[in-house]
């Protein structure tokens, strides 16, 4: 039960945890009650996760994973494809590309506009809140960067493994890293227009990657395998539904 309890952000536990856990022993504990808690779990760590357009950021490396896999699956495509069949594929190719291009511009674009302020928070006291974020981020990210490099040297299986492994988790805590310094920052309404950017483009890629899909398999139907599919489909899907929930609630 204890695991369950872990869905709930930390300082809902410390506050409510001891009554939660006497409240789900008195009942039996079903697949249904144990998806209601991560449920609501996972709707309390959305209400706590800062200003809204943070929660797009969340929703923006979520679609991340979804848009490599993506990218590793539609590689040489054309190849599959016979020349005068590539019209609505390439299309919706191009789509995603140059929807990854804008969303990507309008991430940055908001980096760029809160660093001016985070100089000045981190003089008044915000070293102490971003310097455990910011180390684990960064080791993460060496690990990585060394195992890159061993898999350029031998093409080890645990190399590309620990690889992947630690690329995303350096992804996500590079992501933790910015929320809690933006969390300390004064809210800008540019953020609030930019999210709406993100969370378009994130919409775009997701139905311009399903074209490509239906598209390229009518054609070739062994061409995507089904992890690719299941992969960029639920990172796709899942970061484009976090990032409406923040959108929905931002003020514009």
């Amino acid at each position: 039960m204890k695991i369950l309890l872990r869905a709930y952000p930390r300082r809902w536990r410390a506050r409510y945890g001891e009554e939660f856990l006497a409240l789900l022993e008195e009942e039996p504990l079903t697949w249904r009650v144990r998806a209601n808690v991560l449920r609501a779990g996972f709707g309390e760590r959305l209400r706590g996760s800062g200003p809204p357009p943070l929660r797009v950021l969340w929703a923006w490396s979520l679609f991340v994973i979804g848009g490599m896999a993506f990218q590793k699956t539609s590689e040489h495509w054309q190849v599959v494809v016979p020349g005068g069949d590539r019209g609505i594929p390439t299309a919706a190719f191009d789509a995603v590309q140059v929807a990854a291009a804008v969303g990507s511009a309008a991430v940055l674009a908001g980096v760029a506009l809160a660093l001016p302020a985070f100089p000045r928070d981190v003089r008044s006291g915000g070293r102490v809140a971003v310097r455990r974020p910011v180390l684990v981020a960064a080791t993460a990210t060496i690990v990585a960067a060394a195992a890159l490099a061993a898999v350029a040297l031998g093409h080890n299986f645990i190399a590309v493994s620990v690889f992947i492994a630690f690329a995303l988790f350096s992804l996500f805590a590079w992501t933790h890293a910015a929320v809690v310094a933006a969390r300390r920052l004064p809210p800008m309404r540019a953020h609030s227009c930019l999210a709406l950017v993100v969370c378009a483009t994130m919409l775009v890629m997701t139905v311009a990657a399903a074209v490509w899909f239906g598209s390229v398999t009518a054609h070739a139907p062994s061409f995507v395998g089904a992890a690719q599919l299941a992969v960029a489909a639920t990172f796709m899907l899942a970061g484009t539904a976090l990032a409406a929930t923040g959108l929905r609630s931002a003020p514009m």
